[in-house]
């Protein structure tokens, strides 16, 4: 199996996207050269009338996925060898923003769950997931 460099890991606390987590930890503990960049995207769909009210909800919904990726950094940083991780939140379309970053950071592989959190199920594939297989430019590698 090919030996990556630098993994970006789609985390918004679902099950599957802890199971991403832990397989792309797994490559990390097998390769201390692999830098991980674990990432939540958000992306708030509610049409909300008042700009005041949209700001502090996106402030909110941004605190707690700091909050999140903070915590979840702090245990992946007891578990791998490297010091090297990076966190971060994304805002707009998630599926888009992974990529753009995966690009922009040169990631060579994304690992993901095929669903999220949220409620909508797909037949096959979580939109945000079919997304990313469509447009990134590296591999996936979708947990199921």
């Amino acid at each position: 199996m090919k030996q990556y460099s630098r993994v970006l890991v789609a985390f918004d606390g679902s099950e599957l996207s802890v199971k991403a987590l832990e397989e792309s930890i797994k490559m990390a503990q097998e390769n201390p050269e692999l830098h991980l960049n674990i990432v939540t995207a958000l992306n708030p769909t509610a049409q909300i009338s008042s700009a005041v009210i949209y700001a502090s909800v996106l402030n909110e919904l941004r605190k707690d996925a700091v909050e999140m990726l903070d915590e979840v950094s702090k245990s992946v940083k007891k578990r791998i060898p490297q010091d090297d991780l990076s966190t971060m939140v994304l805002e707009g379309n998630p599926g888009e923003e992974i990529v753009k970053y995966a690009e922009e950071n040169e990631c060579d592989l994304i690992v993901m769950g095929s669903r999220g959190l949220s409620g909508i199920k797909e037949i096959f594939l979580g939109s945000v997931s079919h997304n990313v297989l469509q447009r990134a430019s590296c591999p996936v590698l979708v947990i199921k």
